[in-house]
């Protein structure tokens, strides 16, 4: 697989990569006392992140995104960071040597952390037999010149510095069954203080824990974020205690974002979320439609199926769900244009990659089912 197959992959982790505002499962303690039962990744990520994304298989969708009608048009996109140098460079090396990623290792898990620059991540993979020795000979290969990695101790653990040239390094920690890198040996102590400390891990969150306790199917690729789903929605002041999960789906035409948002069980916010909707202006424009009003929604989406012949825009309101609570149809040029207007009802990490995504129609809705908040994001593409 060509590094231009994982630089493609870009359009859709983009909104991941460069989420400022977003910073984005149960969980059953594992145990390395033998093969059958593997590392819970999350009880690495130190609890104070402010999103992660996970994939189960990173392999499905570098070999499904070519095939998707955006992919060109999208394809010169390069994500930033970590993700980008590690992943990269792994699947460039391992297709030169004909063996390729192995399926534990498309296991990944990537951290975001404060202050959320492409710096501040951590990648996670879980760990085959072989794979460390693979790893490890990519780095090396990358390395400038004959330097061999530094070794420093943190806590009675290992930690790896590869230098990589311009004054830059890369800290590895790994034990049986993970490897864990990051440019910020600082995070890696993170780390060693999540694998140590049980109550330092994302893990032990329980909000977070809430989540986790919703089955996942298999080649599925996840965003969690300490955000409310969308800004208007009435949580505590400090948004940091929910979080927001953004299930991504693809096929040739759409991307799905869907999840639910998760809160404290004595925050009481599903129940104030009814005033907050009264509040919100019914908006009818060329390429928009805003609105939480029951009666106006039926409205558009009745009149759009009448119509829903003569344009994409009138398509995407017919095919929204009569039952939701709020609803939001854009064209992502309109909102790229002024991005600060949509910040009451989307996502940072969408409104700052919204010139990206120009191409797209933008569908959203949000509905409240027996004190679950869900929500659906769909970006139709255009052409």
């Amino acid at each position: 697989m060509r590094l231009r197959t994982v630089a493609k992959l870009g359009m859709v982790l983009s909104v991941v990569l460069f989420c400022t505002a977003v910073g984005f499962y149960g969980f059953a303690k594992l145990s390395l006392t033998d093969k059958s039962r593997e590392i819970n990744l999350f009880s690495l990520v130190p609890a104070d992140c402010i999103g992660v994304l996970e994939s189960d298989n990173i392999n499905y969708f570098l070999n499904e995104f070519p095939q998707l009608n955006y992919s060109e048009e999208l394809g010169n996109f390069q994500f930033p960071g970590l993700f980008n140098y590690v992943l990269g460079g792994l699947n460039e090396y391992t297709t030169n040597t004909a063996h390729g990623l192995s399926s534990k290792m498309s296991r990944v898990v990537v951290s975001f952390h404060s202050p959320g620059t492409p710096r501040d991540q951590v990648v996670y993979f879980r760990m085959g037999a072989d794979d460390k020795e693979t790893l490890g000979d990519m780095l090396l290969e990358r390395t400038p010149g004959s330097f061999l990695p530094k070794k420093e101790k943190y806590r009675g653990k290992n930690i790896a510095v590869y230098p990589l040239g311009n004054n830059d390094f890369l800290a590895v920690y790994s034990e049986a069954g993970f490897y864990v890198v990051s440019y910020q040996k600082s995070l890696i102590e993170k780390v060693i203080d999540a694998r140590e400390d049980e109550e330092k891990a994302l893990s032990n969150d329980p909000v977070f824990a809430k989540a986790m306790q919703k089955k996942k199917t298999h080649n599925f690729l996840t965003l969690y974020g300490r955000t409310p789903s969308m800004p208007f929605l009435p949580f505590l002041q400090d948004n940091s205690s929910c979080w927001s999960e953004f299930d991504f789906h693809m096929n040739s035409d759409v991307v799905y974002l869907t999840g639910d948002t998760f809160m404290p069980d004595s925050c009481g916010c599903v129940n104030q979320m009814a005033e907050k909707l009264k509040n919100i202006p019914d908006i009818r424009e060329d390429s928009l439609i805003i609105s939480a009003d029951k009666d106006s929604m039926a409205d558009y989406m009745e009149e759009a199926y009448e119509r829903n012949s003569r344009t994409l825009f009138n398509e995407c309101v017919a095919n929204l769900s009569r039952d939701a609570a709020f609803m939001l149809v854009a064209d992502m040029n309109k909102i790229s244009r002024n991005p600060e207007r949509f910040e009451p009802y989307l996502p940072a990490f969408l409104l700052e990659n919204a010139p990206l995504f120009h191409s797209f129609i933008l569908s959203t809705q949000l509905s409240v089912v027996n004190d679950r908040l869900s929500h659906i994001m769909v970006l139709t593409y255009k052409d």
